[in-house]
C-alpha cells in the first residue's frame, strides 16, 4: 500500500516513523515520509527563510512555484494547482497541512505519545493507534451510505480525520486545530465557466499524461470517461502511448455502451482500443473473498470481481497510470435536491417545474418526491439496521437542510465523494494499477460550481456543463446521450448465483457479531434481489460491502511502526 504523512513532535521528545519509509525527510522538529513499493506520489520541497513547504500526490509543482506561494499570502490556502495533492508548511509557531475539498486524498491524524502524526491513509495510523474498527463509523456508513456523516473521524477508532477543505494546525505544546481555508468559488457566466472547466480538465489530463510512459484509461461510452480518453489522445505522442479499456459482457459484441465506445475512439490514431470481455465468473458478488483491505468500503467491491480481472488486463499491457471518470457523475449529474438550491436563490418557478420533471422521472408523485429533499442526503433507516445500529449513527452529527442551502452547500455535496474514490485508488494499487480520477482535482471541482445553479442541468438536461465545454471534442452520438448504462440485470444476476455464498458471509459475520444488523430482515431483502424485484441496491450492497471490508481488515495486518530516539533520526 502507498501512503505518507508526517510527524509533529515536541523538542527532544522521541519520535515514531513507519517501517521501512521509502522517503524521509526531517523537518524542524518532525519528519515527512513515504511509504509503499511504487514511485506513484511526485514530493516538492522548499524553503522560505523560517518557512518550510511541500506538495505530495500527483502534481506538477515546480520549487520554484511552491517558494513563490510560500513568500505571498497564505491565508487563503494553497493555489489550485492541477492534480490531486496534500500541501504542508512549517513556520515558527508549528505545523499546518491542508485537505483538499473533494477528499480525493483523505487527510487523518492522531496524537500518540506526546506526537502527532498525520497520513493519507487512516488504516496506516491504525496500525499505530492498534485500535480496530469503528462500530458508529460503520453503522453511519449503513445509514447514509453517501458519505455525509462523521466529518472528524475516519474509520478506526483512534484516527480523527481532516474535513474535506479544512486544515489541521500543530502548534507549540501540540495543540491541535482544525479549521477552514477552502472557499466555493463565485458563479460566472455560462461561456466563461465552460472555458474555465475545459481548461482545468485539460491540465488535469496533461499532470497525469506527463507522469505516464504508458497512460490508459477506462472507454466506457459515457461522457466522463470518453472526455478524458480524447484529451489524452491529443496529449499523446511517440514514444508514450495510450489504451483506451472497455469492459462488456463476453455474449455481446454491440450495442449500449460497447457502440459509444467504439464510436469514440474510431480514427484515433494515437490511442489503442481494447476490449474486456465479462463472463459470468465477472458477475456482481463474484470474488467478495479476494477484495484487498483498505481505509473504508470500497464503492468496486460488489464489482470487485470485474474490477480485478480488467486490473489484471491493465497491469499486464503495461500501463503506468490509469485514468478514470470516477467522481464526474456526482460532479456533474443534478438530483432533486438541486430544486433546494433553485428556491434559496428565489427561482421558485424553475424549482418548481424542475421537481414536477424529477418526480416524472422517479415515476412518484411530487408530493410523495418531497420528504426526499428534506432528508438533506440521508436515507430513510431500514429495519435491516438494528436499533443499537440506528442510536449510533444518529449521535453522528450529519448536514441539515439549512446548511444544503447556504454557503457550506458545496462542500457538503462534495464530502465522501473523493474519500471512497481514494479507497477504489487503493484498491487498484493492490493489483498493480494506479488509477487517479482528474474529476475530483481541486481545480476541476472549483471549475464544475463556478457554473450558476441554473446552468448546471435539470431533468431534461444531462451533464451540459461537460456537453457545451467540449463540443468540438466529444462525438456527437456520444454528447447527444442522455443517460447511463443501467447494470441492475447484473446485480440481479449476481446476486441469485452468488445468493448462499452472500448469506454464510453475513451469518456470524463482523456486522452481527457487533450487533448492527438483523439478519431476518437482510436476508428476506436478499433473497428479494436474487427473485429479481425493484432493489435499492443503494441501501443493501453498502451492508454486504462493509461486512466484506471488515473482514478484510482483521485479516490483514495493519502497516508497522517504529519508536524511535530523537537523537536516531535520519537526515532526508
Amino acid at each position: 500500500m502507498e501512503w505518507f504523512g508526517g510527524v509533529s513532535r515536541a523538542t527532544g521528545t522521541p519520535s515514531v516513523r513507519p517501517i521501512s519509509p521509502s522517503w524521509v525527510h526531517e523537518l524542524p522538529c518532525g519528519e515527512l515520509w513515504t511509504v509503499g513499493p511504487g514511485a506513484g506520489y511526485a514530493v516538492t520541497v522548499a524553503k522560505v527563510g523560517l518557512l518550510s513547504g511541500a506538495v505530495l500526490g500527483s502534481h506538477a509543482v515546480s520549487t520554484d512555484q511552491l517558494s513563490m506561494w510560500l513568500s505571498g499570502d497564505r491565508r487563503s490556502g494553497p493555489p489550485p494547482w492541477p492534480g490531486t495533492y496534500t500541501v504542508m508548511v512549517i513556520d515558527p509557531e508549528g505545523m499546518t497541512v491542508f485537505a483538499d475539498p473533494a477528499h480525493a486524498l483523505p487527510l487523518h491524524f492522531s496524537e500518540v505519545e506526546g506526537s502527532v502524526v498525520w497520513a493519507s491513509s487512516s488504516r496506516a495510523l491504525s496500525g499505530l493507534t492498534g485500535t480496530g474498527v469503528d462500530p458508529a463509523w460503520v453503522s453511519g456508513l449503513l445509514v447514509n451510505p453517501m458519505g455525509a456523516y462523521g466529518r472528524e473521524r475516519s474509520a478506526f477508532l483512534g484516527v480523527r480525520t481532516v474535513p474535506p477543505g479544512h486544515y489541521l494546525e500543530v502548534r507549540k505544546g501540540m495543540r491541535v486545530e482544525l479549521g477552514r481555508w477552502w472557499v466555493s468559488p463565485p458563479s460566472t457566466p455560462l461561456a466563461q465557466a465552460s472555458q474555465v472547466f475545459r481548461t482545468a480538465l485539460e491540465e488535469a489530463v496533461a499532470v497525469r499524461s506527463a507522469q505516464a510512459e504508458h497512460l490508459s484509461c477506462d472507454l466506457s461510452g459515457g461522457l466522463d470517461s470518453t472526455t478524458l480518453c480524447l484529451l489524452a489522445e491529443r496529449r499523446t505522442t511517440e514514444p508514450r502511448s495510450l489504451t483506451a479499456w472497455t469492459v462488456h459482457p463476453a455474449s455481446r459484441d454491440h450495442g449500449g455502451d460497447l457502440d459509444y465506445a467504439r464510436e469514440a475512439a474510431r480514427d484515433r490514431s494515437g490511442m489503442k482500443h481494447t476490449l474486456v470481455p465479462l463472463t459470468e465468473a465477472e458477475l456482481p458478488y463474484s470474488g467478495l473473498g479476494r477484495v484487498p483491505p483498505t481505509d473504508e468500503p470500497a464503492p468496486s467491491t460488489i464489482t470487485g470481481a470485474r474490477h480485478m480481472f480488467a486490473y489484471k488486463r491493465i497491469h499486464a499491457a503495461g500501463s503506468t497510470l490509469h485514468l478514470t471518470g470516477d467522481g464526474g457523475d456526482a460532479l456533474l449529474m443534478q438530483s432533486p435536491e438541486l430544486t433546494l438550491r433553485l428556491a434559496g436563490r428565489g427561482r421558485l418557478f424553475r424549482a418548481l417545474r424542475d421537481l414536477h420533471g424529477w418526480a416524472k422521472l422517479d415515476r412518484k408523485s411530487t408530493l410523495r418526491l418531497l420528504p426526499r429533499l428534506f432528508q438533506a442526503g440521508s436515507a430513510p433507516c431500514s429495519e435491516r439496521l438494528t436499533p443499537k445500529a440506528r442510536d449510533m449513527a444518529l449521535a453522528i452529527p450529519s448536514p441539515r437542510v439549512l446548511d444544503m442551502l447556504g454557503r457550506d452547500a458545496e462542500l457538503f455535496a462534495l464530502q465522501g465523494i473523493g474519500r471512497t474514490a481514494h479507497s477504489d485508488t487503493q484498491f487498484a494499487a493492490f493489483h498493480g494499477v494506479r488509477l487517479e480520477a482528474p474529476f475530483l482535482d481541486r481545480s476541476v471541482v472549483e471549475a464544475a460550481l463556478s457554473f450558476r445553479v441554473g446552468d448546471r442541468g435539470s431533468p431534461w438536461s444531462y451533464k451540459p456543463q461537460l456537453t457545451r465545454a467540449m463540443r468540438d471534442l466529444l462525438p456527437m452520438t456520444v454528447a447527444q446521450r442522455r443517460t447511463k448504462g443501467g447494470t441492475d440485470a447484473d446485480h440481479h444476476l449476481g446476486s441469485r448465483a452468488h445468493l448462499p455464498q452472500v448469506r454464510d458471509l453475513l451469518v456470524e459475520g463482523w456486522l452481527a457479531g457487533h450487533g448492527l444488523i438483523d439478519l431476518a430482515v437482510l436476508d428476506r431483502e436478499l433473497c428479494a434481489a436474487a427473485s429479481g424485484k425493484d432493489t435499492p441496491w443503494g441501501l443493501l450492497e453498502p451492508v454486504v460491502s462493509a461486512e466484506v471490508w471488515a473482514r478484510a481488515v482483521e485479516a490483514n495486518p495493519s502497516p508497522a511502526w517504529s519508536r524511535i530516539p530523537a537523537e536516531q533520526e535520519a537526515v532526508g
